[in-house]
């Protein structure tokens, strides 16, 4: 239990007495105004006493989106190590409880990840171009070394070696059913502290804050089985390696001319060395005079960007080539339809086409842009955006096949 608090300023001058306050009985103090806080002063997390292998904490991101639900806060070390915070008011117990599975689902799914996967993913919840994740912990550790340090995420994300956090203002102490369910849902090797923070007011209107451990965990072991082929070699290889087909760019017809090829080229440069926010996608390719390929880690799928004159429209499509009897993804990614629909950009829809195949795309008309440096900006974003949601999910969907 905390004592009272008292605040001492100035010599022969009684303390000032702190007012224990719950969030949300004081105007502007919520749980995400706890959530803001302990991402930017990260400093309150007792975390060298939780564990100090995963200190100091820079803050990566707010909002980290993964398969099982978005991380509140996400830190990071100099050696790579991963910290995800969630906050959480604590009303009743079945409220902790669901927390703490929560927070067991986000390590499970983010242990899956290639550092490719956490650049991405960092680099659309902060809008930041490149290796985020690097250049963020460069401004507290001045000294890192890139490749270094990716070396050294990818393994802590490869070994499960996180570090979790739960805040509340109010956790209660019993906690013997929470170690029972951590016990039977622990998937990888992980740190776990539940940590109360207390908020206290004091007359002149400032805000005492005193966080304290709860609980916590030792480091949970996880074996693994390593399957090898008779010379030695792990039988599981890079899903995107074995699985990727690569997408034949074809040539323009004879009947076009050089000049207009080149035109064409020239016009759809700018989106073809684009930047995505996932380090490992391939550039996207010409096709054809008025249209364009991402390849996608799925054989024979790829995201298709175009302009048609016919139409008047431009337009950004996730399409499956070969024989409609041999088109295995569809059905698959029709069973997550809302879900898709909800991640994509606003717009995006599910259409039919001629052979009776259904797409997820979107479609703009010409006219709704004011230049050509417009529309082809337009599509770049949507590509990016497009690739950030379906890269991971058929990355996960190849893994998971039979």
């Amino acid at each position: 239990m905390f004592g009272e608090f008292f605040l001492f300023e100035r010599e022969g001058e009684p303390p000032a007495r702190g007012e224990r306050m719950l969030l949300g009985q004081k105007e502007g103090w919520d749980e995400a105004r706890l959530q803001e806080t302990l991402f930017a002063y990260p400093e309150l997390l007792p975390i060298r006493d939780l564990d100090p292998s995963f200190g100091p904490l820079t803050p990566l991101c707010r909002e980290l989106r993964t398969e099982a639900g978005r991380v509140d806060n996400l830190y990071i070390n100099g050696h790579g190590r991963l910290t995800f915070l969630e906050c959480k008011l604590w009303k009743n117990p079945e409220a902790r409880r669901e927390v703490v599975a929560q927070i067991l689902d986000y390590a499970r799914a983010i242990r899956r990840w290639s550092y490719s996967d956490l650049q991405r993913q960092v680099a659309m919840a902060t809008g930041m171009q490149g290796n985020a994740p690097f250049e963020l912990a460069k401004r507290s550790n001045p000294g890192l070394v890139e490749h270094v340090f990716i070396d050294a995420t990818a393994a802590a994300l490869r070994h499960g070696r996180f570090m979790l956090i739960i805040a509340g203002d109010g956790i209660r102490e019993d906690v013997g059913a929470l170690a029972e369910l951590i016990n039977r849902n622990a998937a990888s090797g992980f740190a776990l502290g539940l940590v109360e923070v207390a908020l206290y007011g004091l007359p002149d209107g400032a805000i005492a804050v005193q966080p304290r451990i709860v609980a916590r965990t030792t480091n949970i072991e996880r074996t693994v089985v390593v399957l090898r082929d008779p010379k030695g070699e792990p039988v599981a290889g890079d899903a995107e390696e074995e699985l990727s087909a690569p997408i034949r760019t074809e040539t323009v017809a004879t009947k076009v001319s050089e000049g207009d090829k080149a035109a064409h080229t020239a016009w759809w440069a700018p989106v073809v060395n684009m930047t995505f926010d996932d380090p490992d996608q391939d550039h996207p390719r010409l096709f054809w005079r008025n249209n364009l390929r991402v390849p996608l880690p799925w054989p024979n799928v790829w995201l298709l960007a175009y302009s048609s004159a016919a139409k008047k429209e431009y337009g950004v499509t996730l399409i499956e080539g070969g024989s409609a009897s041999l088109k295995t993804l569809t059905p698959l990614l029709h069973d997550f339809r809302e879900q898709i629909l909800a991640d994509l950009p606003v717009g995006s829809e599910v259409r039919p086409n001629s052979d009776g195949q259904s797409y997820f795309g979107i479609v703009r008309p010409q006219q709704a842009f004011a230049s050509d440096d417009d529309a082809r900006a337009w599509m770049r974003d949507t590509l990016n955006a497009y690739v950030n949601v379906f890269r991971p999910f058929l990355k996960r969907l190849a893994l998971e096949a039979p």
